[in-house]
């Protein structure tokens, strides 16, 4: 059962993950034909740095949790190697945006003056 659920992941996930792309740069590209100045935010992509490291953490502990979610339901399902590697993949990559994050935030909030850096040479 959960050899299933890895290639549907694979089958009909990567397609819609390039479709996604292919999406956003043809908005990249009409945005720049018409000249409309392009926002660059700070504040709005940590917000979504933070959200999509809350979603991608969430979505590797549930991977990993489903199988026993799904035996309380009746259903046959174990944890495969496969969709242990896929998960924790998942998982990982959620915790580095955080991290990540984290770590912007607090080299944004603890930046030092101009004239110290002169100064350590």
């Amino acid at each position: 059962m959960t050899d299933v659920a890895v290639q549907l992941l694979v089958v009909e996930g990567i397609p819609l993950l390039g479709l996604v792309y292919y999406l956003w740069h043809k908005k990249t590209m009409f945005i720049l034909e018409k000249g409309i100045p392009e926002k660059n935010d700070p504040v709005s992509r940590s917000e979504r740095r933070i959200i999509n490291g809350v979603f991608l953490t969430l979505a590797g502990i549930f991977m990993i949790a489903t199988p026993k979610i799904a035996s309380f339901a009746g259903i046959e399902a174990e944890l495969t190697f496969e969709l242990l590697l896929a998960s924790l993949v998942v998982l990982c990559a959620g915790i580095a945006l955080l991290v990540g994050s984290g770590i912007l935030r607090y080299r944004a909030m603890h930046q030092c003056e101009k004239g110290f850096l002169p100064e350590l040479k």
